[in-house]
């Protein structure tokens, strides 16, 4: 599960992140909820305009501009795969594109059941960089032993 286009260092390999079914369906169940509510929004205005039809063609159009940005941001931040350092132990995250867009020590790690992790990578400065790795972007393999890593680099 390697990538030729990412680089890697002797004893490690990184590990491909296929996209996620869940994420997907979660994001798509966030847009059609925010253009409810700007429907229900607009509906409630007063005016000529705004009866039933015009309140769904503001939320049917905004629906479709959250979905495009959506797809156009969520494109671009997915990461496509990861590696565990093997001196240092950090994690380090890369996108489609090969550039490697978080590294360092975990210093938080929280795990929902079989379903989710969620990693806070730390900077040099500033906030620690969140990281989300749902289940089904790997095998179930991986997945635990990732899972493990994670609490091993949070309690010591």
């Amino acid at each position: 599960m390697t990538d030729p286009f990412l680089p890697f260092s002797a004893g490690t390999q990184p590990v491909a992140l296929r996209a996620s079914a869940t994420l997907r369906v979660a994001l798509a169940a966030f847009v059609v909820l925010c253009a409810a509510a700007v429907a229900a929004g607009a509906a409630a205005l007063p005016g000529r305009f705004m009866d039933q039809t015009g309140a769904m063609l503001v939320g049917m159009l905004s629906g479709a501009y959250l979905a495009s940005v959506a797809r156009r941001t969520s494109a671009s931040r997915v990461p496509a795969a990861l590696r565990i350092e093997a001196g240092s132990g950090a994690l380090a995250v890369f996108d489609r594109g090969g550039r490697r867009v978080a590294f360092g020590p975990v210093v938080a790690c929280t795990q929902w059941a079989d379903c989710l992790l969620v990693f806070a990578i730390a900077r040099e400065r500033g906030r620690p960089v969140p990281f989300v790795v749902p289940a089904d972007a790997l095998d179930a393999r991986a997945f635990r032993a990732l899972s493990v890593y994670g609490r091993q680099a949070t309690h010591g």
